[in-house]
């Protein structure tokens, strides 16, 4: 296993050697350092200094004027290619979450300082992952708007404070949810949901339709929506009921097949260390 520099919260093996940091830089070495070797694969280059630690960095990070093998590295050179280390460490932790999931970029950079990660090291990786277009909120807005209109039959008002909840900006969940929902797939969804509420009342009066209506509000419809699907919906007096409520009166989850919210399963089974 490749030792590497201790900083911060960082979690270790216990054979991980600590190198001294400076005041400015937790994390980062404040010496100079033998190199003892340099070794290259591809992108993938590997300094072994002494003291047992190896630094892995892309090549096109290696400091110019490296010195030869045997030599030392100045202070400065030291904590460019610590530096350079922990960032290709970030950009492989970041890609590796977002294999497993797309995330709002406030909880990817949060995720990577819980971790231990340098700040200067989370923010240089997060900054090239937007130059080089890999991931973004709008591109996190976007995709979290389809997967739950999977689920749900939502309104546009729903998917924007569903975003909003994760970190998504003002703007940007309003332009998404916008994007997803055209105002006559809205009005489809309303009545979609609205024909579920209606097979969870007990009744046809209009305490029924109040009832209704207030559950599609709930689901992110407009009102004055929300009150034209009720309304459509409604069976005729006498209309034979589908499944009964287990509780009276009860409309949670009607109108779709119920599924557990992404938003609120968002970390499930994200313990992994």
């Amino acid at each position: 296993m490749l030792k590497r520099p201790q900083h911060p919260g960082r979690r270790q093996d216990a054979s991980e050697q600590a190198q001294p940091s400076s005041p400015g830089q937790p994390g980062l070495p404040s010496g100079s350092a033998r190199l003892l070797a340099v070794r290259r694969e591809g992108e993938t280059v590997w300094l072994d200094v002494e003291g047992g630690v190896t630094y892995e960095l892309a090549a096109a990070s290696v400091p110019p004027g490296l010195p030869s093998p045997g030599d030392d590295l100045s202070a400065e050179q030291h904590r460019a290619v610590a530096f350079a280390s922990e960032r290709k460490r970030a950009a492989r932790r970041l890609f590796a979450l977002l294999d497993r999931r797309l995330q709002p970029v406030a909880r990817l950079r949060g995720r990577l300082l819980d971790e231990g990660y340098l700040p200067e090291a989370v923010t240089a990786v997060i900054e090239a992952m937007h130059a080089q277009d890999v991931h973004s909120d709008q591109r996190y807005a976007e995709a979290w708007c389809r997967d739950h209109l999977l689920n749900r039959a939502v309104g546009r008002r729903h998917l924007e404070n569903k975003l909003r909840q994760t970190g998504i900006g003002a703007d940007l969940a309003r332009q998404a949810a916008s994007d997803a929902l055209d105002e006559h797939t809205e009005a489809e969804l309303a009545l979609q949901a609205a024909t579920g509420a209606w097979r969870r009342v007990r009744g046809n009066e209009a305490r029924d339709l109040a009832k209704v209506v207030r559950f599609l509000v709930g689901r992110g419809f407009p009102p004055a929506l929300a009150s034209r699907a009720a309304r459509q919906a409604r069976p005729a007096f006498g209309a034979a009921r589908g499944r009964e409520p287990e509780a009276a009166g009860g409309l949670e989850g009607a109108g779709d097949d119920l599924v557990d919210d992404p938003a609120d399963s968002a970390d499930a089974g994200d313990d992994e260390t």
